[in-house]
């Protein structure tokens, strides 16, 4: 099961907003809209479509975070000292 809190932290932590996030979606072939993602994103929906955009979103962010966010590696320690 998609954990509605998880999905709704890594917005908050990527400083991305519920818009981008539904754009995101519709790019995937998953209408939604501000009113029905507040309700799944905030835990108030539930059922196959809510299981649907909670899954899609948490593969939208595992692919932003992938290719956005930089990891540090060994070598970026040594570049520290």
């Amino acid at each position: 099961m998609n954990d509605p809190d998880d999905t709704r932290m890594r917005l908050r932590n990527n400083r991305l907003s519920y818009i981008w996030l539904i754009r995101q979606l519709a790019l995937r072939g998953i209408a939604t809209d501000k009113t029905e993602m507040s309700s799944v994103i905030n835990g108030g929906r539930k059922g196959a479509k809510a299981e649907l955009i909670l899954k899609t979103s948490n593969s939208i962010l595992d692919d932003y975070e992938s290719l956005f966010l930089r990891k540090e590696s060994p070598e970026d320690d040594k570049n520290k000292k």
